[in-house]
């Protein structure tokens, strides 16, 4: 019953809506925003909805979908490309008390056949592209009941406009009651990064914590864009986090183009650019960066996985007129465990921040499982109110400690400031005669050369050596560099038992998921042919 002197908290007396809703909750903050601001635009169409436009049709399909049956013990599938109806969708369902889960028109047949077998959804809403691309695998679940489209494609689906040609008295509507400790809002899935994806059931009461706005930043930014998906943990708080609070959402695939990302921030003086570390090394790298007026942008905001601090010190050069480069510690898992913008003395280079409102964290040996203290390396360990109710079909056993953490995989440590750092991941760093090789370290210091478009670090193994890490390579356009040049790079800039013995290689793209992870397994399974 005695907690570890080594844990370190967020704040654990901030406050949440007694209703324990989610949906509820959103509609309760929609309502205090003026109906004539912009809630959201497409930079890629420029089609815009406003605050009144979008609770509209939050209420105007929440009523539609309980006609139709939707509700409590429901799985409703979202299943579209990116577009201004989708958020707005996503919140209705919710609000049905149904559970809300997307898949992305990306994801490929075998991921998009593996996401129905977990979540077996009785409705599925989706787009003509996907429907087009998928039809086959969605006829062979019999699980679902009914199909609603975007766009008219089936003569038997119920065309979403029927679902919001409603006008229903926004005022007096409300959300279904539920019980937000328990229920699923969402079912999100894991980046699959070690695997196939796994269902993350995220309760109400998770999605109240993770999307908290208490000291989120600056509260005088008003104007955010977000490259993500909508199909993760990280898009989708980011969303609802700032409709919560009245700003104005700009989305933009980083998928359409350096140049439609910049001319996006430049119309719409964008005041915070949130994205994946891959999109923000990329402007780093940008060749048409100053042809762009970026002055409105103040901050830009990385979560996902490990940036360095080269990178950072880098696009502050490139973009002066930053305030800051903000770093977040997120999981699917447990929303963002940390995070810089809520850091009391601001962000420190290289950490990301301090625990979130909630948040326990612990640094474990990864041998002994006893906590650490301070500038120690270990597992970091999470636990809190964020923290998913559960992987679908998996025993808790096989993701917690006995204490409750998940268990994390990631190799960091925190200082005496609470502010924690991320290393690496367990599974990934590389040992070679006993040393222990950061692969994002490695990569980091490939990507400081010009001719380095992004590379990407594993170890391949070797009988008297462990593992010798080696390097495959993405050049930038036209570059001369050979694959020795590089590997000379880098002995020039790491210790002896850190150079890429194992050789290095180019290739035309690395391998990455929809969040722009790397995926080191394929990584891996490319040396085998290199």
């Amino acid at each position: 019953m005695l907690a570890s002197k080594y844990y370190i908290r967020g704040d654990q007396e901030f406050k949440v809506p007694a209703h324990l809703n989610f949906g509820q909750y959103m509609i309760q903050c929609l309502r205090k925003t003026d109906k004539q601001v912009k809630a959201l635009i497409n930079g890629e169409t420029g089609e815009e909805t406003t605050y009144g436009e979008f609770l509209q049709t939050v209420a105007d399909v929440a009523v539609s979908l309980t006609e139709l049956g939707v509700g409590h013990g429901h799985t409703v599938a979202i299943c579209s490309e990116r577009n201004n109806k989708f958020v707005a969708t996503t919140l209705a369902v919710i609000c049905t008390g149904a559970t809300y889960t997307p898949l992305d028109v990306g994801s490929g047949r075998s991921i998009v056949r593996h996401k129905f077998e977990i979540t077996r959804p009785s409705y599925v809403i989706c787009s003509k592209l996907f429907w087009e691309e998928y039809e086959e695998i969605l006829r062979a679940f019999d699980c679902i009941k009914h199909y609603i489209t975007f766009d008219e494609v089936l003569e038997d689906a119920t065309p979403f406009r029927d679902l919001v040609n409603r006008n229903v008295d926004v005022d007096a509507f409300e959300a279904a009651e539920v019980n937000g400790a328990a229920s699923a809002a969402m079912v999100l899935y894991s980046s699959g990064t070690t695997g196939p994806p796994k269902g993350v059931m995220l309760t109400h009461l998770n999605l109240l914590v993770s999307c908290n706005p208490t000291n989120f930043c600056d509260s005088s930014v008003k104007v955010l864009c977000n490259t993500g998906q909508w199909y993760h943990n990280y898009d989708s708080m980011g969303a609802f986090v700032c409709l919560s609070t009245g700003k104005t959402l700009v989305f933009v695939s980083r998928f359409a183009g350096e140049d439609v990302m910049l001319k996006t921030i430049e119309k719409y003086k964008v005041e915070m650019f949130l994205g994946v570390p891959v999109a923000i090394l990329g402007l780093t790298k940008c060749p048409i960066l100053d042809q762009f007026d970026l002055s409105s942008l103040k901050y830009i905001y990385s979560r996902s996985t490990y940036l360095h601090t080269n990178t950072i010190k880098e696009l502050k050069k490139r973009l002066p007129k930053l305030k800051h480069v903000l770093i977040g510690y997120g999981m699917t898992e447990a929303g963002e465990p940390t995070s810089e913008s809520r850091g009391p003395k601001g962000p420190k280079l290289g950490s990301v921040g301090t625990p979130s409102p909630g948040t326990i964290i612990k640094i474990v040996d990864v041998n002994t499982r006893e906590p650490l203290g301070p500038h120690q390396t270990g597992e970091i360990c999470v636990k809190g109110p964020a923290l998913m109710k559960g992987y679908i079909g998996i025993p808790r056993e096989q993701y917690l400690d006995e204490q409750g953490f998940l268990k994390t995989g990631d190799l960091g440590y925190y200082d005496d400031d609470r502010y924690v750092y991320i290393l690496d991941r367990m599974k990934d760093v590389i040992k070679y005669m006993g040393f222990q090789v950061s692969p994002a370290e490695l990569e980091a210091v490939l990507q400081q050369h010009d001719a380095v478009k992004e590379a990407g670090v594993v170890g391949r193994p070797d009988e008297e050596y462990g593992e010798l890490p080696a390097a495959f390579v993405v050049k930038q356009p036209d570059s001369t560099v050979t694959e020795q040049e590089l590997v000379n790079f880098v002995a020039s800039e790491v210790s002896p038992y850190m150079q890429l013995r194992g050789g290095l290689k180019f290739v035309r793209a690395l391998p990455r998921n929809e969040r722009g992870k790397l995926l080191r397994r394929e990584l891996k399974e490319m040396l085998n042919h290199a």
